[in-house]
């Protein structure tokens, strides 16, 4: 059955038709091997209009033309248009005398009370289109589609936390613990871990060796490996199944726990970004001198709002006993934004292509429920060889990702799972900007944008300079841009540098925003 919606002036009429005229609107099925059809109230005086569907579309049939009024039956004609098969028809005709009421124009009382009760009808046919569409998977949106698709056994993807990892940190190392006698059983083993760490070095190992209570020699008995001390294999050693101490040096132990929360900085408290710690990691010295932990975060916000550019979380508003500092060295792109409307239907529309598990469309379909997953790249026989699918994933979880991929490939299908290559993109700019703009805010409001629209690309896609320039135009405050450059660095390759050129990338390569610089100049 397909839904015919009455627009507010047909409704008009066809009421304004009924009272004036004494016509009627009847309901006819046409089937293609009848060609007259008897209306039921008679005598008839009129057949005034019929309406019904032709070629899938509404239409109105011209008498005369199309068919003939004979008696009290409708006759088509041979040659003209007809409705379609097995769809329904309607006749408006006239089947008594007309009523008295003769005046029906603009301002009359009949037809003020008639376009009243019409134009409610008239919302009642828009209520129950909307019903209608909601029950079919191209034209249902929102809560509708989502039940539309959980026949299939779906569920829209919710937007996702970005997540990443924060460098904590202090400049100096943390203070020093004398550990004095902490005893031991030597039991054969060659390493012995130490309690209290991290360890700066070790003051004396004292025991018994061949029935005589020594200290071991640091030089040729034992060494620090680590935070562990570490019996030399030809080196004196303590007596099986004695005691010995050992006294030593440590750092107090800096631990970032669980829980903790960094912000970036704006002077707008909307414009504020928080993410919280997801694993408790102790500082730890590094090369240069510093003590640092690499520590997992999430966004408290989900969605694509949570997405940060290096650098930008610099702030603890309760930083941990004895960290210094905090910043991301990396971008935080991994939020997502609820799977919309078009992209929910065309993953339902996949999974009913998908006839059994050895489909391209089911292998996507499975990797693209996957949390962090940003694009997939699929193809099938990639060095024309037949049994071998290549699958080119951007994000999500690697051993989830092979985990999906083995339960959806059909049996003797190898699939061939790869990460994007990436391009890293550095883009540098001049902006010229209005009198009365601010530069502070207008450079960052560039750098944003440029970031945004980069990490919004999926795998193959390119950089078009065009659109790049109407991301960083779109601001009242800016008038012209003077210069843009991007640079581009693929592995193995001198850097590529342009100034007005699309940046193209292969079908399994996606750009990776590094560095963006603008500076601002203000129109005199």
């Amino acid at each position: 059955m397909t839904f015919q919606k009455k627009s507010y002036p047909e409704i008009v009429e066809d009421i304004i038709e009924r009272i004036a005229k004494g016509s009627i609107r009847e309901k006819h099925e046409y089937d293609p091997t009848q060609v007259k059809y008897k209306l039921r109230n008679g005598p008839v005086k009129d057949i005034v209009k019929t309406e019904g569907l032709n070629r899938g579309a509404k239409h109105t049939f011209q008498k005369g033309r199309d068919y003939r009024q004979t008696g009290d039956m409708l006759e088509w004609l041979p040659k003209g248009s007809r409705p379609d098969n097995g769809t329904p028809f309607y006749v408006n005709y006239v089947f008594d005398e007309p009523s008295g009421i003769t005046d029906v124009n603009p301002g009359s009382v009949v037809r003020t009370i008639v376009e009243a009760v019409s134009r409610e009808i008239s919302l009642v046919y828009e209520e129950m289109e909307q019903a209608y569409r909601s029950g079919f998977i191209d034209t249902a949106t929102g809560n509708a589609l989502d039940m539309v698709v959980s026949l299939l056994g779906m569920e829209r993807t919710p937007p996702q936390n970005a997540t990443g990892q924060v460098v904590f940190g202090r400049a100096a190392p943390p203070e020093q613990i004398n550990v004095n006698n902490e005893v031991y059983v030597f039991d054969g083993k060659l390493v012995y871990d130490l309690k209290t760490q991290p360890v700066n070095r070790v003051t004396a190992i004292k025991g018994t060796s061949q029935g005589h209570s020594v200290e071991f020699d640091p030089k040729t008995d034992f060494t620090l490996d680590g935070n562990a001390v570490r019996w030399l294999p030809e080196a004196k050693k303590p007596d099986d199944a004695t005691s010995f101490t050992i006294s030593y040096i440590a750092y107090r132990r800096i631990t970032v726990p669980a829980g903790i929360t960094v912000t970036t900085s704006s002077r707008d408290p909307q414009a504020i970004r928080a993410f919280t710690t997801t694993e408790e990691k102790p500082l730890l010295p590094q090369l240069d001198g510093t003590w640092e932990a690499a520590v997992a975060i999430r966004s408290t916000i989900p969605g694509r709002k949570g997405n940060v550019p290096a650098g930008s979380i610099q702030l603890m508003p309760k930083p941990p006993l004895g960290v210094e500092y905090v910043i991301n060295k990396q971008d935080i792109l991994t939020g997502v934004d609820e799977e919309a409307d078009e992209q929910l239907r065309a993953r339902a529309k996949k999974a009913l292509e998908a006839a059994g598990k050895a489909t391209l469309v089911s292998i996507e379909s499975s990797i693209r429920r996957i949390e962090g997953v940003r694009s997939i790249l699929i193809q099938d026989r990639p060095d024309n060889v037949p049994g071998i699918i290549r699958v080119v994933v951007d994000g999500g979880e690697v051993e989830t990702v092979k985990k999906a991929i083995e339960e959806t490939r059909s049996a003797g299908v190898y699939v061939e799972f790869r990460r994007p290559r990436i391009a890293t993109v550095d883009v540098s700019a001049t902006i010229l900007a209005l009198k009365a703009a601010s530069s502070t805010k207008v450079q960052a409001g560039v750098e944003q944008r440029i970031r945004s629209h980069l990490s919004r690309l999926q795998i193959g896609d390119d950089i078009v300079y065009s659109r790049l320039t109407a991301t960083i135009l779109d601001d009242e405050e800016i008038y012209d841009i003077e210069d843009l450059t991007v640079v581009v660095r693929r592995e193995g390759e001198p850097p590529f540098t342009t100034t007005g050129e699309n940046v193209l990338m292969s079908r399994d390569e996606r750009a990776q925003v590094r560095n963006v610089s603008i500076s601002v100049k203000v129109r005199e």
